[in-house]
Order: structure tokens, then C-alpha cells, then sequence
């Protein structure tokens, strides 16, 4: 991006809002991939194309919907027309790209939209790590006292090793 740019800033704050875009619409790593790669493509070239334009309504609608909307656009062509409105050139891809930047900047924005959404996943799978692993240090110290105290499974696993040596052997 910073190369088609010419802007090492530019192309920093356009890689956050494509990021921020893409986990706030809810894409997938595989998706936003897909989409940054067409969006790159569209950058260079300085207008889109209807493949371009398809996969990003796949992979970041939920800000392009924003995006028609802060456009003036409005309803279920929203999005088709914001197309058509950068297809015609009266709105730039420049244009676009600020926008996109301005959004997920906002208060409410794609970043805030994106953090809320990934947060909650985000914290859920923490808790469930710590669980799994209290749980399961709960239930080798048990097994442990269970076989006589500290150092008792370190002793059986040993045995086990030999007797394994032994069967394949």
C-alpha cells in the first residue's frame, strides 16, 4: 500500500481501517485476505471493478454499508450505488480510502465496532484456557496425591517409558 501511495502514513492508517473493516464486518483471516488483496488491486488501478467490488461486499459489508452511508447513500442500493458512484469517478478512490479511514477512526467506528466484536470472543477464550488448565492441574495433583505424594507420576510415567522400550523391543 505505501509503495501505490507514495505515503508511508497513508498507507498505515489505510491498512487499520481495512483491518478494522474486516473484523467489523466479522471476515474471517482467510476473507480479509481476499479482500485486502482486491482492494490492493482496485488502489493501483484507481477505480474498482465489479469482481473487486463483490468481494469486498463479502468481506467488509458491514463498512461498506457505513461507507455508502456516510456518502449519502441510502437503502438496500446503498451499496451498488456507491459503486456506480466510483465507477463514474464522482466519487475518487482517494475519496473512498479517507472515508474509510474517517469511519473507523469515529467514535462508534469501525476500530470500536471491531474491538467489541473480537473482544468478547477474545475473553471468553481466555477464561475457557484458564479453566482447562486449573482443571486439569487440580486433577494431576489429585492423581499425584492419589499415588503417593510429589514426584509419584514422574515415577509411573518412567515406568511406562521402559515398558513401551520393552514392547517394541
Amino acid at each position: 500500500i505505501a509503495l501505490l501511495t507514495g505515503d508511508l502514513d497513508l498507507a498505515t492508517e489505510t491498512a487499520l481501517a481495512l483491518n478494522n473493516a474486516f473484523l467489523a464486518s466479522g471476515s474471517s483471516a482467510a476473507d480479509a485476505e481476499r479482500g485486502l488483496t482486491q482492494y490492493v488491486q482496485m488502489l493501483s488501478k484507481g477505480k474498482v471493478d465489479a469482481v473487486s467490488w463483490y468481494t469486498l461486499q463479502e468481506t467488509m459489508g458491514y463498512a461498506l454499508r457505513e461507507t455508502a452511508a456516510a456518502f449519502g447513500f441510502a437503502g438496500a442500493s446503498a451499496q451498488n450505488d456507491l459503486y456506480a458512484a466510483l465507477q463514474k469517478g464522482t466519487i475518487t478512490f482517494d475519496e473512498f480510502n479517507a472515508k474509510l479511514i474517517e469511519l473507523s477512526n469515529t467514535t462508534g467506528g469501525f476500530a470500536d465496532v471491531a474491538r467489541s466484536s473480537t473482544s468478547g470472543i477474545a475473553t471468553s477464550f481466555t477464561n475457557l484456557k484458564t479453566a482447562v488448565v486449573r482443571g486439569l492441574a487440580n486433577v494431576i495433583a489429585a492423581i499425584d496425591e492419589a499415588l503417593g505424594g510429589t514426584g509419584s507420576i514422574a515415577n509411573y510415567i518412567n515406568r511406562l517409558q521402559k515398558l513401551i522400550d520393552t514392547f517394541f523391543g
